[in-house]
């Protein structure tokens, strides 16, 4: 398992990454604004239930690329390193707009859409694939095992977010959503943190 600087790296790009407004975070906002914080509530934990599989997706195929390749891991660090780097540049790129979403006023229906909505989202996967393989350290043990770990701990710092997101989804809906200057401040952010981490893996792993 990672350790040290690498870790907190780790840890401090997947929680930045966690505070941006995205589509997670505006569904969860909706479904607390339409059925309380118990509706919100759970649709943050389905949101992380969805990243929770896709997770399990990118540890069985990376375990099944390395088992092919001994090389698939630089590979994958350095596609998913520049991978990150358009992340950023097009995050700059993209015109700050409101975030609509249509929320579920019914719990059950909140944890079902968010876990379908983040299962079915082909850029999420491509995000998992990007991100936490980039900090795997195949001599640490299992790589599959260190992948899961990670994607648990991205998941459950998500989901903490998103939790507290329900609780205060009206000052945020306004603060976050709804603000211009408040979405551009974000965006800069996320994209510092996309370039940053890209820019890790690239200069890190790359043989």
């Amino acid at each position: 398992m990672i350790e040290g600087a690498p870790f907190l790296l780790f840890l401090g790009g997947a929680l930045l990454l966690n505070i941006t407004p995205g589509p997670d975070m505006a569904f969860t906002l909706a479904s607390a604004a339409r059925g309380g914080a118990r509706a919100g509530i759970a649709a943050a934990i389905g949101v992380g239930a969805g990243a929770l599989g896709w997770t399990l997706a990118t540890a069985v195929g990376l375990a099944a690329m390395l088992a092919a390749s001994e090389h698939a891991l630089n590979i994958i660090r350095i596609v998913g390193g520049l991978y990150l780097l358009y992340l950023a540049v097009r995050t700059m790129m993209e015109k700050p707009a409101p975030i609509g979403a249509e929320g579920r006023a019914n719990p059950l229906q909140s944890f079902r859409a968010g876990a379908l909505t983040n299962l079915f989202n082909p850029k999420v996967g491509l995000f998992f694939l990007a991100f936490l393989p980039g900090f795997a350290n195949p001599e640490a043990g299992a790589v599959w095992l260190e992948i899961m770990t990670l994607g648990a701990i991205f998941s459950f710092t998500g989901t903490c977010v998103l939790v507290l997101v329900a609780f205060a989804a009206g000052a945020l809906r306004r603060k976050l959503v709804e603000s211009p200057k408040a979405q551009a401040r974000m965006k800069t952010l996320s994209a510092s943190v996309y370039g940053a981490l890209g820019l890790y893996l690239l200069t890190s792993h790359a043989k």
